[in-house]
């Protein structure tokens, strides 16, 4: 019933919203100027092309230049042919995307409301030939904002109809996404509008090619960064352990590979009795216990630092720009967290064997670094368990 009285209020608002532009567009009729109709139908076709040529920067940034184009079809042609290019754009949207002539309708509608509005806006300030200086920019900018807000308000009613939120919750929502965009391609608009004040037609065509060529570099450009984040993603999916989380052996390997004069100190920890465990509990308890270490140990680092699953049960941590005293200060919260852990199918604690080693203090050499932090990690060990150990080049490491 509540997805049922949605859709109706969808409905009704859609199809006042076409009511409302076949009426004002009457009411509004300005006529179709002479010797416009090379222009208009010159910035139909090219306000076609960029419509289907958006950018999709990232999942809250969609740039797309079709904005361009619409100011100076309104100082060109005025409301009316501003309005039917309007329903032509719609229609051309909605036949491209499948969509169902409601919606198409609606988008019509939408877009030549919005269009009357900044060609009356333009018209109410001057518009260019009869404003100079300053004021054609004023007059230029302000009808292009109000067919911004326009557009967006009245798409945002349809949308916050769906969501089932209110319309300016929504409007805030798509103007944070999309405000960039927008303003950047209403003030290209704006230099268009001036460059086809100054030379006419041929200003129109080389600037429609200008245009064309841009969009076709933005798409590129998109395609390449969108290849990039998938490779990037790809290479972190490669150094990602899939059951804890944590960066895995090949992550570390990497790092050995690269030589750094990087100021860190490294953690080596390894799960104490961890085979008794799985003997005792199983080994789905077992990847529990290994999770609960990752997320403890993520919880006492800093953001910059790394947690790497060495294998099995080790693990070692990666403290950048940080000495060995302030390593054994991050290695007793990891304790302190691990001791706080509590589970009832649990009998016994979680506690773990702790080396730390620090570079350049005790070595330059990653590799060595890393061999004696294991070294570290195994004097715990012989400690009794439980404990933290400093490597300091000696057996007795204390």
């Amino acid at each position: 019933m509540q997805a049922r009285d949605v859709d109706c209020r969808l409905k009704r608002n859609m199809e006042a919203v076409i009511a409302m532009a076949a009426i004002l567009g009457v009411v509004f009729y300005s006529g179709f100027p002479r010797g416009t109709w090379l222009h208009l139908l010159a910035l139909m076709v090219l306000q076609v092309y960029l419509q289907g040529v958006s950018v999709t920067i990232d999942e809250r940034t969609v740039i797309s230049l079709g904005t361009a184009a619409v100011l100076p079809t309104l100082y060109l042609t005025g409301v009316t042919p501003s309005m039917l290019v309007s329903v032509i754009l719609g229609i051309s949207d909605g036949v491209r995307h499948r969509k169902e002539w409601r919606r198409t309708a609606f988008n019509s509608a939408q877009m030549a409301l919005s269009s009357m509005a900044g060609a009356l806006t333009f018209e109410y300030l001057g518009g260019l030939s009869e404003a100079s200086g300053l004021w054609q920019i004023v007059a230029a900018t302000c009808a292009i904002l109000v067919y911004i807000t326009c557009n967006i308000g009245f798409v945002c009613r349809i949308g916050a109809i769906w969501k089932g939120v209110s319309w300016w919750t929504q409007f805030r929502t798509v103007i944070m996404r999309g405000i960039y965009s927008s303003l950047s391609s209403g003030f290209i608009g704006i230099i268009f509008t001036f460059f086809v004040k100054g030379y006419g037609f041929w200003g129109l065509a080389a600037f429609s090619i200008l245009l064309v060529n841009l969009s076709g570099l933005l798409k590129a450009a998109a395609e390449v960064s969108a290849e990039r984040a998938l490779r990037q993603e790809l290479e972190k999916e490669l150094v990602i352990d899939e059951m804890t989380g944590a960066y895995n052996f090949r992550f570390l390997n990497n790092w050995l590979s690269r030589p750094s004069d990087e100021k860190i100190s490294l953690l080596f920890l390894d799960i104490d009795d961890f085979a008794v465990f799985n003997n005792t509990y199983g080994h789905a308890e077992g990847d529990k216990v290994l999770k609960k270490l990752v997320e403890t140990i993520s919880a006492n680092v800093r953001e910059g630092d790394h947690v790497i699953r060495y294998g099995g049960d080790e693990f070692v941590v990666f403290l950048k720009e940080m000495d060995a005293a302030g390593a054994k200060r991050v290695a007793d919260r990891i304790a302190r967290g691990l001791a706080a852990l509590d589970d009832p199918k649990w009998k016994q604690p979680i506690t773990v064997s702790i080396g730390i080693a620090a570079k350049p203090e005790q070595t330059t050499d990653k590799r060595e670094l890393l061999l004696f932090a294991d070294q570290a990690m195994y004097l715990a060990k012989d400690a009794g368990k439980d404990t933290i150990r400093m490597w300091d080049g000696t057996k007795d490491s204390a």
